[in-house]
């Protein structure tokens, strides 16, 4: 499958290639400009979102067709923006992001 993360949708997007078929994950989730970078592959086969407006990780698994909102909530930091780029997986084993506008 192809996994893409909700911008102005309320759902993930997931198209399964071999089958030529596109289904969407839930849970629903709200508002606009939630998720706008790519995700980052964890050795789990999980993929981990960064919010942009959201205020939560969005976390998909991959072998379960599932998606889940990571805990705790995100403020933002300076205006509504919390994360804008892309993550990296650091050898540790934990993902890394950069906040949009540090302080």
């Amino acid at each position: 499958c192809i996994y893409f993360a909700p911008c102005c949708a309320g759902w993930v997007l997931c198209i399964h290639t071999e089958v030529k078929a596109a289904e969407l994950l839930g849970p629903e989730i709200r508002g606009e400009d939630k998720y706008i970078t790519n995700g980052t592959l964890a050795p789990s086969g999980r993929i981990y979102f960064a919010p942009s407006r959201a205020g939560r990780v969005l976390c998909i698994d991959t072998e379960g067709n599932t998606v889940e909102l990571l805990e705790p909530d995100i403020p933002p930091s300076y205006g509504d923006d919390r994360y804008l780029t892309e993550g990296v997986l650091a050898p540790n084993g934990c993902i890394y992001f950069a906040p949009s506008c540090a302080g």
